[in-house]
């Protein structure tokens, strides 16, 4: 296609440097080296995709390349870690995503595409994300801050607004570039206990899909911003109601479309900030209130699973295929728990499931347990 085109001669220009450089003494690629390299991004971004053979190919490409220059090595040290992420090797695609970044900051990576250090922090971020989602990893506190930091830093790089000064407004401008980094980077700060300032993320991550035009996803990162303040202390408690309180009916209005699973994991998010809203107040005191916010979230799972179930018989019934499963690493907005039995009342007694599904600090899965035991 025209798109993987450009891509490989967007990657074949950035790290095939002119034979005829006057100012090099580093021998350039030789043909075979090249004609390596542009089938190992054949493999990865052509159709049908074959990453295996792309890493395969990539694992010789970068051996070839230890004698180029820091910003070409870097580039393809950032690919394999794609790779790696698309193979549902996290902690690899970390190594490589790091190993970019030190050579893009370290002598000579200036040289290199303004785009291949966001790309590379953004990528290292994801992939620690995708090695605790996926129960390999357990992060501390500040391990977290580390990933956030990523994400931050990802996303001031990302700003194209030459009129901007501070960091701030950087980060702001990418994060409307790209809300899905904002919905991650609020997670990471959730994790790494900065509760309110997650909870100011996923109000920005809200904003923003609401101006691209996704009600749904802007509905998502609306509910995790009233969790986040629901994992604070109790002076956040009359904050994390009222925003879940206001967040919580406008599911009821929300379509997407022919996406029926993109509706499905706004439910489920209901669901979950139902049972959150119920948990603290149940902690203040509101047993009744308690009490009214884990019936409706029941309800509210119970009619996602039997919708779920309604559409998969029709399904069956008409011979249809089942929708392509995507076996990925997960780190995404779109990754998390839906319906076809991921989430439930019952599930909320389930530390592990708290902890690597939906992602709830210590501090929340105390209070669910509280309210799990009545008191």
């Amino acid at each position: 296609s025209h798109l993987t085109t450009g891509i490989q001669t967007y990657v074949l220009d950035a790290l095939v440097p002119p034979a005829y450089a006057a100012d090099t003494v580093v021998k350039p690629p030789t043909n075979e080296e090249v004609t390596l390299l542009r089938d190992a991004l054949a493999s990865f971004y052509g159709q049908p995709r074959d990453s295996p053979r792309a890493l395969e190919l990539l694992n010789q490409a970068v051996d070839a390349w230890q004698r180029q220059a820091p910003d070409e090595r870097a580039a393809l040290y950032r690919v394999r870690g794609d790779v790696y992420l698309d193979l549902k090797q996290p902690l690899d695609a970390v190594r490589d995503f790091t190993t970019t970044i030190g050579l893009l900051e370290g002598p000579g990576g200036d040289k290199a595409d303004e785009s291949e250090l966001p790309a590379a922090r953004l990528g290292r971020a994801r992939a620690m994300r995708g090695a605790f989602l996926s129960g390999g990893k357990t992060f501390t506190k500040d391990e977290w801050a580390d990933v956030a930091k990523d994400y931050q830093v990802a996303l001031r790089l990302s700003s194209r607004d030459d009129y901007l000064e501070t960091d701030s407004e950087k980060e702001a401008d990418g994060a409307q570039r790209n809300p899905y980094a904002a919905w991650e980077w609020a997670q990471a700060l959730r994790g790494a206990g900065q509760y309110e300032t997650a909870s100011e993320t996923h109000t920005l991550a809200a904003f923003s899909f609401k101006d691209i035009g996704d009600p749904a996803r802007s509905s998502v990162a609306e509910l995790d911003a009233g969790i986040d303040l629901a994992a604070a202390g109790d002076g956040n408690y009359k904050d994390a109601k009222e925003i879940l309180e206001k967040a919580i009916p406008k599911t009821t209005g929300i379509t997407s479309g022919t996406d029926v699973e993109l509706l499905q994991r706004v439910i489920a998010k209901e669901g979950e900030a139902r049972i959150a809203l119920a948990s603290i107040l149940w902690n203040a005191g509101d047993k009744a209130g308690a009490e009214k916010q884990l019936g409706e979230a029941c309800v509210r799972f119970d009619q996602l699973e039997a919708d779920n179930a309604d559409r998969e018989a029709a399904r069956m019934k008409k011979g249809l295929l089942p929708p392509p499963k995507y076996n990925k690493v997960m780190f995404s907005i779109d990754d998390i728990a839906g319906a076809g039995g991921k989430v439930s009342c019952a599930r909320f007694k389930n530390d592990e499931f708290l902890t690597r599904t939906l992602e709830w600090p210590e501090s929340l899965r105390g209070k669910v347990q509280k309210l799990n035991k009545l008191g």
